[in-house]
């Protein structure tokens, strides 16, 4: 590959600063020669001691580390754009301050993308190992998968730079800030199916893996998260073809879907025709409970219909999002 520079890592961040140097200790560990890549943080606004830990660990990091900081906190997307405007490789390898890439993830990325007719490639997302055990009901859902899945998250993806620029990189319209707490965002599927749409090919990369953060959050944060879906729409309505590769039968985010919608028209109708059946409801789903555990222990079947219980307000919570962003989009 000789001495020209053949990657930038991009990477976009907010109040993350302990998430991030595991990241960068990530880069750091990576087998690809440290003077084939750099490393872009772009700070989204921090106010926690993020400049602080760059501005520390940026000399003694084996690679090149550029930081810089946006004027206003508009979202991951135009951190991101920022970052490729500011980047000198020839190939851009997206991943977020809550990951941790693999040794060999930029090695397997820019062998990949060396082939001139792939313009994109992403590669497996999962958990951190050693974080496995944290793993519970009120765990952030996050997109961990070992195909090729249809949003092509950012958590780890390559670009051609010249493709990204002529693109126009990520569209900042569907790019929030916060929601919740949350930063909110679509971009990055919307540029990977533009790209497809343009006739550009990508590959996936079973050998390029990124470890995500288990983060547990809090029961009201957990129940809000599918508020974040409110994009989805504008997503199908700009690239129809998403919607049989995302939706269960063309219309359902998740496959359980259909049973929520149905146990609520079921209740609707018990409450129309015999309110008094409703006191009946409890029996029911304790009876439910007890069948999905296969056991008669209180304790285990009193938690699993507590979480019955909050997968529903959770799924009628999305089920609102998805009909907001429908009418908005």
């Amino acid at each position: 590959m000789g001495g020209q520079l053949s990657a930038s890592v991009v990477i976009p961040t907010n109040n993350r600063a302990d998430l991030l140097q595991d990241t960068l200790a990530g880069l750091a560990a990576q087998t690809l020669k440290k003077s084939l890549f750099e490393v872009i943080v772009v700070d989204d606004c921090s106010t926690d001691n993020t400049q602080d830990v760059l501005m520390r660990l940026q000399p003694i990091l084996p690679f090149s580390l550029r930081i810089f900081r946006t004027a206003e906190d508009k979202g991951p997307a135009p951190a991101r754009n920022l970052g490729v405007k500011k980047a000198d490789g020839e190939i851009i390898a997206f991943t977020d301050s809550d990951c941790r890439p693999s040794q060999e993830w930029l090695e397997k990325g820019v062998t990949a993308m060396r082939n001139t007719n792939i313009a994109m490639a992403t590669g497996v997302v999962d958990f951190k190992p050693e974080q496995l055990s944290r793993h519970n009901l009120f765990s952030r859902k996050t997109v961990v998968c070992d195909f090729e899945h249809p949003t092509y998250p950012t958590a780890n993806a390559f670009y051609k730079r010249s493709v990204f620029l002529e693109l126009n990189g990520f569209d900042e319209n569907l790019s929030f800030p916060s929601i919740f707490g949350q930063a909110v965002e679509a971009s990055d599927t919307d540029l990977a199916w533009r790209l497809k749409e343009a006739g550009y090919k990508n590959v996936f990369i079973k050998d390029a893996v990124v470890y995500h953060e288990v983060q547990t959050l809090k029961s009201k944060e957990w129940l809000l998260e599918p508020l974040r879906l409110f994009l989805l729409p504008a997503l199908i309505r700009l690239h129809p073809g998403l919607r049989q590769k995302l939706l269960s039968y063309g219309l359902f985010f998740y496959k359980r879907s259909p049973f929520y919608y149905l146990l609520l028209f079921f209740l609707l109708f018990i409450w129309v025709l015999c309110p008094k059946a409703l006191l009946l409801t409890p029996f029911i789903l304790f009876i439910l409970a007890a069948i999905k555990v296969r056991s008669l222990n209180p304790y285990r079947i009193l938690k699993k219909a507590g979480a019955i219980i909050l997968h529903s307000i959770r799924n009628y919570i999305m089920s609102a999002a998805l009909l907001y962003g429908s009418i908005r989009y």
